[in-house]
């Protein structure tokens, strides 16, 4: 960012919120997902196959990428007349959106002029992305609209812990977007008081970040005996996995704080989230279109804000539990019970078996003395399991004997697991927990 640029930040963020960070795209889509709450199923459903349509015939029309495939597989956006013809056109994965390069971006952006992004890579593929201001104030809309659940409003502060901030500082203050920033790498007990001083100085209701982040602050919240320091209006989770144990822990630091958890990509693809005590995640049906894989469970999703490059039956590669009929609200559909990981993360057993992380991620759950694990393979017969905890090593052991059970009856009593106790477990640049890593070529 330009010093200029900086500046003029500065001064505009002493402007009300809404005449400076958002535009006319973001209200124009807060007003379309509002009035959702006005329509029966069948009309939601109904605006939610006219803008499916309306995005295949805008893909086909406007990206090469599209156009060669849907001639290929002999499909035209014409087939279309209800929601059974959706399986006519063939699925895309990660693999063949990379490939596919900027033949993906439509031709109505010149790719020179977009801003340019990436995936954070957790499944080992980053994935280069195009956006531009449009489309973030189409995501911004819909996140606001979710987070309404909960109490949230456009402009309301908020604390982060989430990404990464570069340099020394504990935190960073960013009042144009009116966001406070913690650096949860350089998190300690030696300065969670001062942190929590300066939230209630800056007097922020909600809290922001993923997970594992938030894990690590409710530790330390409780081991410092800080809890009912600060009293947050809501704790927003972002878009990380969510494990029993890191939700008991950060209920036992924020008592009688709601929680909501946020699924989404940066791909923008489809959205859902889960208000405190709901049966599970709902996804926004006018945002996306979401489909799951009958074999495999995984989701399989259609943008409808992305339009600078199309994402249409989109694989996603995250595996989801069966959707449940028991639905909070009847504008939010389909509702499913969890997000249990990703499938294009594979393990091996030692005869060379693979093994879904998600199925991993299971068998892991149930720890309460552990803020953050890693599973690190670099041979078939060995997994090094790195265990970020401030608890004595005689605790920690203790409690991970049933996960080294669940853990061997996955991978066979020939497998090989050495425990390393750590403080911290770096975080990948997009601030989120890689829970799998494989270096087995």
């Amino acid at each position: 960012m330009s010093i200029y640029k900086g500046i003029a930040k500065q001064v505009l963020s002493y402007f009300p919120y809404k005449y400076v960070n958002v535009g006319k795209e973001f209200y124009a889509w807060l007003a379309h997902f509002e009035r959702m709450k006005r329509m029966s199923v069948e009309q939601i459903q109904a605006e939610q196959f006219r803008m499916f349509v309306d995005m295949v015939t805008y893909a086909y029309q406007e990206t090469p990428f599209y156009r060669n495939l849907y001639d290929l597989h002999v499909f035209h956006p014409r087939q279309l007349k209800d929601f059974q013809d959706v399986k006519r056109i063939p699925v895309i994965n990660k693999a063949m959106v990379k490939a596919s390069g900027e033949n993906m971006i439509s031709t109505k952006f010149k790719p020179g002029k977009l801003s340019q992004g990436a995936t954070s890579g957790s499944t080992g593929q980053s994935l280069p992305l195009y956006y531009n201001r449009t489309l973030d104030q189409r995501e911004w809309a819909a996140t606001c609209f979710m987070w309404s659940e909960v109490g949230y409003r456009p402009g309301d502060g908020r604390v982060e812990f989430r990404g990464y901030i570069p340099g020394e500082e504990d935190y960073i203050v960013d009042a144009y977007h009116r966001v406070l920033r913690v650096n949860v790498s350089r998190l300690t007990s030696n300065n969670i008081t001062k942190i929590l001083q300066l939230i209630q100085r800056f007097g922020y209701r909600y809290i922001h970040g993923y997970p594992s982040s938030l894990s690590l602050v409710s530790k330390l919240i409780l081991e410092n005996n800080l809890v009912h320091q600060i009293q947050p209006a809501a704790i927003l989770l972002a878009s990380e996995t969510l494990y029993d144990y890191q939700e008991n822990t950060i209920r036992k630091a924020f008592p009688g704080t709601v929680l909501h958890a946020h699924y989404g990509q940066s791909e923008k693809v489809v959205m859902a989230g889960k208000a405190d005590y709901e049966p599970g995640y709902s996804f926004l049906p006018l945002y996306g279109y979401a489909e799951f894989h009958p074999d495999s469970r995984a989701v399989i999703g259609t943008s409808f804000i992305n339009n600078v490059t199309p994402f249409i039956r989109y694989e996603i590669m995250d595996i989801v539990s069966p959707p449940i009929a028991a639905a909070p609200t009847h504008y939010l559909f389909p509702t499913i019970q969890k997000i249990e990981g990703r499938v294009g993360e594979i393990m091996y057993k030692p005869n060379k078996d693979m093994v879904p992380s998600a199925l991993v991620a299971i068998a892991v759950r149930g720890t309460e003395s552990v803020t953050a694990c890693k599973l690190v393979q670099h041979h078939y017969n060995k997994i090094d399991i790195m265990l970020e905890t401030t608890q004595n090593e005689e605790h920690v052991l203790q409690e991970m004997k049933p996960v080294l059970k669940r853990l061997q009856n996955i991978f066979t009593p020939d497998m090989c697991f050495e425990l390393h106790m750590v403080d911290h477990i770096p975080k990948e640049p997009s601030g989120k927990l890689k829970t799998v890593e494989v270096h087995i070529s």
